[in-house]
């Protein structure tokens, strides 16, 4: 199992940048799991795309059916945010360095990651991936170089 967070989410059912790489990483884990954080980002981001024009009606439509597929069959393993992750979230930000950027939903993320014993995230954001190892954890982007700021 892996954790994503929603930028990786997001390229398992969009063909974005790098989407072929994710895809593969997701097959080879089997399972992944992301905060149910990254469930509420994931519809956010698929109704910008929508709004945007990145996707038609038809096909948003399309992508939240195969959602619900995926998600009844156990593809997804949403963590909860429970009181735990919500108060580890805030001690993080009470003891990062000041030159840190750090946004709440990656916080979220890397929280949830590290209090449910991932010793690893996945993401294209490189402000999560440089804030990883403040709470342990090693970020990594198997996109490589080629990726764009979610």
């Amino acid at each position: 199992m892996a954790y994503f967070d929603t930028a990786y989410l997001l390229k398992c059912y969009l063909k974005e940048q790098g989407w072929q790489r994710v895809r593969a990483l997701a097959a080879e884990r089997g399972r992944i799991a992301c905060s149910v954080y990254g469930r509420l980002e994931l519809h956010a981001a698929l109704h910008r795309k929508l709004r945007e024009g990145g996707l038609t009606a038809e096909q948003h439509q399309a992508v939240l059916r195969q959602l619900s597929v995926d998600e009844a069959s156990g593809v997804w393993h949403w963590i909860p945010l429970s009181a735990a992750v919500m108060r580890a979230v805030v001690d993080l930000f009470t003891h990062l360095p000041s030159d840190v950027f750090l946004r709440t939903g990656d916080a979220v993320h890397l929280i949830s990651a590290s209090e449910h014993g991932f010793q690893e995230v996945f993401s294209s954001d490189r402000r999560l991936l440089a804030a990883a190892q403040h709470v342990g954890i090693a970020g990594l982007d198997v996109m490589g170089g080629d990726q764009q700021g979610w």
